[in-house]
């Protein structure tokens, strides 16, 4: 009977000992614990904490276990009522425990002993605490995964305030607003570098007026110069406030070309301006340096205080109400023939003459050197050439024009180009058409027109040029530099026309004419001389 006894104990005790160290009653339990103590803070989603229910339900179904306690939103039991509840089981269990390892060592004192039930035992319990430290580490990583798995989005979270700093939420809205920037600025370049991409207004060579025709009508919505968009639209009004910030003469030049062509020999003629003319306003009629890439082409100018401003066109509205607006009108439906001249050099002749008509002013080509103050002349065109014999005129030029506004002979210049016009014929809608205009007209007083002599703004004629720019090799090329320098400071000269056609490759020499001239008339003085 007491050996019954002893096995009846002893099996009860192993039974136990098995159920508590069994590794899915650690899981269970922790489990239990775990969402006890947490579950309020992890989860506010009924719908979470059902879902949790069920499979613990379902777990403790299988597993005939008793089953969790509910829990809901609406649940009474705090978390440190819950920690209480576990803890005061895990004594109950550590004091069942006690007992039986008492009674079991009474029965081995009282009883004889039995080695191979004992021996069955430890045995048992020992390979159960290394299967159960075994799964109890790969208990730990299905946990860690299960909560990770568990882990809800920030945004599903319960709401809680957040404490940021104010410097770390500067910081962060600067680096926001950096990268808006950045966007930006990528935007900006993306346009300005489709702007500098090759001229649509060249034609392609040896073609027939018809596939001319046709080629051209497919570039026309390419064509932004003969529409108004954009900053265009502003036009007059970016000009006038820049007009009103007090300008004592208002230059302006235009440029049709990329941005980035925009050289130091086309600086020059700015250069150059501001030395003689400190107070003037200089306008850069031009769609791509009226950019980015513009604004820093003219920041050593303005960094210096000089009022220079680069506008885009608005070449509908400049011949508005002109004889060139039905021109205009015939080339944006595609109906007139450009020519085979690129297009452009044929609207910077036509921009400045209705610029000059509306706004009035000094207009210069990029490839003058102003020598002395215009402020004094007004409605002037320069003579290119005279006869030897009778020193009259036999060609004007209009690299150099100044006009008060409205001036009748500007219009005159407009009904010309609009009902003349030939994109086949070098300088026939420029310099030809000046001289065409002037000669037809003769002297009319109502005109109040004045025609300056070549030395005023043309020196040097074409062909001559490249003399300025060598230095010189002997004595006597030595006075020839002296006495050219004298000649250009002592007379009537105002400017120096370079001929940029014949002089734009040539280098300006140390000690050449263009050398001595420039270093005394710039302001900046960059990259005069490559030698």
């Amino acid at each position: 009977m007491g050996a019954k006894k002893m096995s009846q104990k002893l099996f009860d005790y192993r039974l136990r000992s098995r159920t508590t160290k069994s590794p899915l009653f650690y899981i269970i339990s922790f489990i239990a614990i775990f969402f006890f103590v947490y579950a309020e803070k992890l989860f506010s989603s009924s719908s979470i904490l059902q879902t949790i229910h069920l499979t613990a339900q379902q777990s403790a179904d299988e597993l005939s276990l008793p089953q969790p306690v509910e829990l809901t939103d609406s649940s009474n039991v705090d978390n440190a009522d819950a920690f209480q509840l576990s803890r005061q089981e895990n004594d109950e269990e550590t004091e069942t425990d006690q007992q039986s390892a008492d009674e079991l060592r009474l029965l081995q004192s009282d009883e004889p002993s039995e080695p191979s039930i004992l021996e069955d035992a430890s045995q048992i319990n020992n390979d159960a605490s290394q299967l159960s430290a075994k799964e109890n580490g790969e208990e730990t990583e299905t946990v860690q995964q299960s909560a990770d798995e568990l882990r809800l989005p920030q945004s599903d979270l319960p709401s809680e305030p957040t404490i940021v700093d104010s410097g770390d939420a500067s910081q962060l809205s600067a680096k926001e607003n950096g990268e808006d920037d950045k966007e930006k600025e990528a935007e900006e370049e993306e346009e300005e570098e489709e702007d500098e991409e090759e001229d649509p207004l060249i034609p392609p060579e040896n073609v027939s007026k018809e596939e001319r025709m046709t080629w051209f009508r497919r570039q026309l919505p390419e064509l932004k110069i003969l529409k108004s968009s954009g900053l265009s639209l502003q036009f007059h009004s970016r000009v006038m406030s820049f007009i009103n910030t007090g300008c004592l003469l208002l230059f302006h030049i235009i440029w049709l070309s990329p941005a980035r062509s925009f050289g130091n020999r086309d600086f020059l003629t700015m250069d150059t301006l501001f030395q003689v003319h400190p107070q003037a306003c200089l306008l850069i009629l031009s769609r791509t340096m009226d950019s980015k890439r513009g604004d820093t082409i003219l920041k050593p100018l303005i960094d210096r205080g000089f009022k220079v401003f680069a506008v885009t066109p608005d070449l509908p509205f400049l011949v508005k109400d002109t004889p060139a607006e039905a021109w205009l009108q015939e080339m944006n439906i595609g109906t007139k023939d450009p020519g085979h001249i690129p297009l452009s050099q044929n609207l910077a002749n036509l921009i400045r003459l209705a610029f000059l008509y509306k706004y009035g002013g000094v207009y210069l080509d990029t490839d003058i050197i102003v020598l002395r103050d215009m402020s004094g002349l007004r409605n002037v065109i320069g003579a290119q050439s005279v006869d030897s014999v009778t020193r009259k005129w036999n060609r004007l030029n209009g690299a150099i024009m100044i006009f008060d506004i409205n001036h009748p002979i500007l219009l005159e210049f407009l009904q010309e180009f609009a009902s003349t016009f030939d994109g086949n014929k070098w300088g026939h809608n420029g310099p030809y058409l000046v001289s065409r205009v002037i000669e037809r007209l003769g002297s009319i007083p109502a005109n109040n027109l004045r025609i300056l002599p070549p030395k005023a703004f043309y020196p040097v004629n074409w062909y001559k040029i490249g003399r300025l720019f060598r230095k010189p090799e002997n004595e006597s090329e030595s006075r020839w530099v002296e006495s050219k320098i004298s000649e250009l400071y002592a007379g009537e000269t105002y400017a120096i026309h370079l001929w940029n056609k014949r002089s734009r490759e040539l280098e300006i020499e140390e000690g050449s004419v263009m050398a001595r001239i420039i270093s005394q008339h710039c302001v900046v003085c960059a990259g005069i001389t490559r030698s």
